[in-house]
């Protein structure tokens, strides 16, 4: 499934073919010039990748949109027999999985031409880079759900938001991989690792557990 919803989005096409070789000093070179030119403009967009890891500026709509699509289906698919704590970690787990897995289309933007442009100059695929920042973007939205989420107990949420931190490393290893010019693995077989991995700490940490604290804490 693919899902595209970026609106005023521009038809452009980017070089995806990917160096694999080691980079030598003057790649380096011109990868930091890339950096220090896009530090340097004067209004960054906010719906750009890049603006959002080097400012922590707002999350992009697309992140948002797409991240409410997978949160409702997530949200549809629980079994609603259970109670309300188990129905809002069981959409979590889904939720999660859909945000690692699901292959998105991102476009780009007429704002983030000449970034994509800087970034084809050193053979990086842009729309690779951008897909792994909106997947970033949207595991922040599902951290702050989970922080307001009154359904929850304390200790879920921070077995939550270690999941997520450990989702978030994951992704950010792909991006230092994509940008060193590593070959990218194969989709297929490191999405059901995600699926695996995701599935394998909800057990590990308990997520179906009460906690001894939050219970007496009701019970007072």
């Amino acid at each position: 499934m693919k899902i595209q919803n970026t609106p005023q989005t521009a038809n452009f096409s980017v070089n995806s073919n990917i160096d694999t070789e080691p980079k030598n000093d003057k790649w380096l070179n011109k990868y930091n010039n890339l950096m220090d030119q896009l530090s340097k403009s004067p209004v960054p967009n906010t719906d750009t990748a890049i603006g959002v890891i080097s400012k922590n500026l707002p999350i992009s709509e697309q992140a948002k949109n797409l991240y409410s699509h997978f949160k409702a289906n997530a949200r549809a698919e629980v079994d609603q027999n259970l109670d309300e704590r188990e129905r809002s970690i069981e959409t979590y787990r889904k939720t999660m999985v859909d945000i690692m897995e699901e292959p998105i289309e991102v476009k780009i933007l007429p704002s983030e031409i000449n970034e994509a442009l800087l970034f084809n100059n050193l053979g990086i695929n842009y729309l690779e880079y951008k897909e792994l920042k909106v997947r970033l973007e949207m595991l922040a939205l599902a951290e702050q759900d989970i922080d307001k989420d009154t359904t929850l107990n304390r200790s879920d949420k921070e077995k939550l938001r270690d999941i997520t931190a450990d989702l978030r490393a994951q992704l950010q290893l792909q991006i230092d991989e994509l940008l060193a010019g590593k070959e990218k693995p194969d989709e297929e077989n490191q999405r059901l690792d995600f699926s695996n991995r995701i599935n394998t700490q909800f057990e590990d940490l308990g997520l179906n557990d009460v906690d001894k604290f939050d219970l007496l804490k009701r019970m007072v």
